[in-house]
């Protein structure tokens, strides 16, 4: 016997499930021990996300000041895509992997390498910042796999201080600590309008049924 309430419910529950971040947070105040830049609050990360929706990483990050607050930072997130040979272990953080990264500055402006195969990135842009909040996309196109998921990526954000000679001093934060984490998996919009569509379908359904 076919029962809308209980369709609607099942519909409900997977568009719950399947949407949202999960966020990643970081301590305050937990600049690096080697970093010998300025401690800006926009060089402190307080929470960092991932999501992919089979097309499209979406990335951002919450600091504990305005974006752009010290006009030398950078925020750089590192990626693994299954071929990481670079870590900082140097700095006894073995478990932070990557084999691309893509770089923010402080006003938006979004670039990236490819260090497998020592090529530039080319990302849409600028970066959405609002207050101390920042979020862009990244296609997967320009991403390919090299032997992980994309779901299975490691993922890593640090800020740096441009106007530190290069080198890890640069590096003022690290989130998470010392480690990777993974994007969450979201519904693509076209997934949303059909989920939408069929909530929609059934409620008509079920007015006709008891009109």
């Amino acid at each position: 016997m076919f029962r809308p309430a209980l369709a609607m419910t099942v519909l409900a529950v997977c568009f719950s499930a399947s949407g949202g971040a999960a966020v990643i947070t970081d301590p305050a105040n937990d600049f690096i021990a080697s970093f010998t830049g300025t401690k800006s609050g926009d060089l402190d990360v307080l929470s960092t996300f991932a999501t992919f929706n089979g097309t499209n990483f979406q990335i951002g990050g919450t600091l504990n000041a305005p974006v752009g607050t010290n006009p030398n930072a950078l925020y750089v997130f590192g990626f693994n895509r299954g071929a990481a040979t670079s870590n900082f272990a140097a700095l006894g953080l073995p478990g932070i992997v990557f084999d691309t990264v893509i770089t923010m500055t402080g006003a938006g402006v979004l670039g990236g390498r490819d260090l497998v195969a020592n090529q530039p990135i080319t990302l849409p842009g600028p970066a959405q910042i609002s207050g101390s909040s920042f979020q862009f996309s990244v296609p997967l196109s320009v991403l390919p796999s090299l032997g992980l998921n994309p779901l299975q990526y490691g993922i890593n954000l640090w800020p740096r201080d441009a106007s530190v000679p290069a080198g890890n001093a640069q590096i003022a934060d690290f989130a998470p600590n010392d480690t990777t984490f993974n994007a969450t998996a979201v519904p693509e919009p076209s997934s949303i309008l059909l989920l939408s569509a069929g909530v929609a379908g059934i409620a008509l359904l079920r007015r006709r049924m008891h009109g």
